[in-house]
């Protein structure tokens, strides 16, 4: 038996670097990715942790007037409700902590000759 040295590929150091350098550049990519994945989990969790608790609900009921509803308006603690009449318009006003009426308007109706 004759004992021969083990062939080397001079291409062998060359490829092993390069599988190096693919297997770091993955790990990395895969580290950003893991990153951008759990800052984002992480925005959404702050988000429902942190959103105002809702205020209380009201529950009622405004009386109906003739005519058709035209519009209600929910704004600054008072609830806006115009009906439209045959006439005219009726703009009713009620105060949103009790539901009680605050002002009642009459748009329309016969018209008064000015000097």
């Amino acid at each position: 038996m004759t004992s021969t040295a083990p062939e080397t590929d001079p291409n062998e150091a060359a490829s092993e670097a390069v599988v190096a350098r693919v297997r770091r550049i993955s790990v990395i990519s895969f580290l950003v990715m893991i990153l951008g994945v759990g800052s984002v989990l992480a925005v959404i969790v702050y988000r429902l942790m942190t959103v105002p608790p809702a205020g209380p609900l009201l529950s009622g009921a405004v009386p109906a007037e003739a005519g058709r509803v035209v519009s209600a308006v929910a704004a600054d603690r008072s609830l806006t409700v115009t009906y439209q009449r045959d006439d005219g318009a009726l703009v009713v006003i009620y105060d949103l902590r009790s539901l009680k009426e605050t002002h009642r308007i009459t748009l329309g109706g016969p018209q008064v000759p000015r000097p």
